[in-house]
């Protein structure tokens, strides 16, 4: 088999240096992440802590959707199990002096199986790009360290989450979660439906490029930015892709990729790697709980995304070193 071997062209690129122009509001939002009032407002919890009564017969609820994802936001922040995560909640009850009822770990796992999570969402200001991606969540298999030293013992098993960000607030606009059977291009549609108002532009990577997902995006009267993928061929009939095709053909790929913005699908990412710092392990054990879990990440996310963010303009380059 012949081999391919990228030639040394000995050009060297260089790293782009930044500055955050907002450090003292940045800073403050990083500590308010860890503000327990923030997630436990016993003033909004005082009055919504049960639900309102049924219209008609039927026995009155005790715990609101509004109190089980507080319960189940708190424990993913820790990322304790529901036994501990039911002692905070009581005493966080003590502390703020609230005489309400606080669910037992049992009945917020049964809860967590049909729960509706509530993602804070603002507003958009006009036309949204938006910028997808996906990745694995491990619930079943040998830690990171067992298998570097031994091996994977046992098969594996992940779930693979989904989601859509807005290219300039930064925010989670579309989250799906699936078993690993499922391709990314298959998901793309269900993601554009989550997003509310016009959408300028989808940029996603090569894994989207199918009828499908340029189907779906031409219908919403957005702009693709798709990579085509390697050995493609046009379509034809003046489909857009064609175009995309013969941009790269003539400019090359990377001034593509700058020209149409596709580079901000590293935003995607980043919300991918924030995603695994909540923890890269699904701690449910069936899929209901599953995705309850992901989409109380996400919610966690757009928290902290609201909070603040860094602002950053480019002050220079970082020399290469000998």
């Amino acid at each position: 088999m012949a081999m391919r071997v990228k030639p040394d062209t000995d050009e060297v690129v260089l790293k782009q240096r930044y500055r955050v122009t907002n450090w003292s509001e940045y800073d403050r939002a990083l500590v308010n992440r860890g503000n327990l009032t923030i997630w436990f407002d016993d003033e909004n919890l005082r009055d919504h802590w049960t639900p309102p009564p049924p219209v008609g017969r039927g026995t009155p609820g005790q715990y609101s959707d509004l109190a089980i994802q507080t319960c189940l936001t708190i424990k993913a922040l820790f990322q304790w199990p529901y036994r501990a995560t039911e002692g905070l909640v009581r005493s966080l009850m003590g502390l703020c002096h609230l005489d309400l009822p606080v669910p037992d770990h049992s009945y917020l796992s049964r809860r967590a199986a049909e729960l509706s999570v509530k993602i804070p969402r603002r507003p958009r200001q006009g036309p949204t790009h938006g910028v997808v991606d996906s990745t694995g969540l491990k619930i079943f298999g040998e830690g990171e360290w067992k298998v570097r030293q031994h091996g994977v013992g046992k098969r594996r098993t992940w779930r693979k989450i989904h989601l859509a960000v807005d290219e300039s607030t930064q925010d989670i606009i579309g989250i799906e979660v699936t078993t690993a059977d499922w391709g990314d291009s298959e998901i793309l549609p269900g993601l554009l439906d989550q997003i509310e108002g016009e959408i300028a532009q989808v940029s996603a990577e090569g894994s989207y490029d199918s009828h499908g997902c340029h189907a779906a995006i031409a219908e919403r009267g957005a702009r693709a930015a798709i990579p085509p993928r390697e050995g493609a061929v046009a379509w034809g009939d003046d489909h857009p892709r064609d175009a995309i095709l013969q941009e790269i053909d003539t400019k090359g790929k990377s001034v593509w990729k700058n020209e149409s913005g596709y580079h901000r699908r590293s935003l995607a990412e980043n919300r991918m790697y924030r995603l695994k710092q909540l923890g890269d392990t699904l701690y449910s054990r069936t899929f209901e709980r599953q995705v309850t879990e992901a989409h109380v990440r996400a919610a966690i996310l757009n928290t902290f995304t609201y909070l603040g963010m860094p602002e950053s303009v480019r002050v220079g380059q970082i020399a290469p070193t000998a």
